[in-house]
């Protein structure tokens, strides 16, 4: 099933989550069951990286997902076999996701997103990064079906934003 077109990540959440749920408070998912299980899919992540298992990080993800990163030629990695690929990539170079914080999640029903700060030593050297993550519930399981990371340039990025 082609759920995702390749767009931004940040232009679908928009196109998916009501917009009554938009609003300055984050929908709760449905049940208890819900949250856990995509709150627990970041910390699943993480550890599957660090272990080297790029096949355990890549079920995490429907079949047709789209990845989309700065870190690959034409920035998008698809479908979840090539998101494997990609991750192991980063297994093999030894990289390792030193944390993942969950900055939010918004809930809708079967789709819900999370916006995440990582941080990560990648061949010696400190980085950070952000994820927008999002999820679709398909047959009773949550799956990552499209993930847009970007890790800031922080010699080319504004130092300071005031509002107007």
């Amino acid at each position: 099933m082609k759920f995702l077109l390749p767009i931004s990540t940040a232009a679908l959440c928009l196109l998916l989550i009501p917009s009554d749920s938009a609003d300055s408070n984050p929908a709760h998912c449905a049940t208890q069951a819900d949250e856990h299980a995509i709150a627990s899919i970041a910390d699943t992540w993480k550890d599957s990286y660090n272990a080297g298992d790029a096949a355990r990080v890549a079920a995490l993800y429907s079949d047709d997902a789209y990845y989309l990163t700065q870190h690959y030629v034409d920035g998008i990695v698809h479908p979840r076999s090539l998101i494997q690929a990609y991750v192991q990539h980063g297994v093999d170079a030894r990289y390792h996701i030193d944390s993942i914080e969950t900055l939010s999640t918004v809930c809708s029903g079967d789709v819900a997103y999370a916006i995440t700060r990582y941080h990560s030593t990648n061949g010696g050297q400190k980085a950070m990064g952000v994820n927008l993550v999002v999820m679709r519930k398909i047959d009773g399981k949550w799956w990552i079906v499209a993930h847009e990371s970007a890790v800031p340039d922080p010699t080319m990025a504004i130092q300071t934003l005031k509002p107007r």
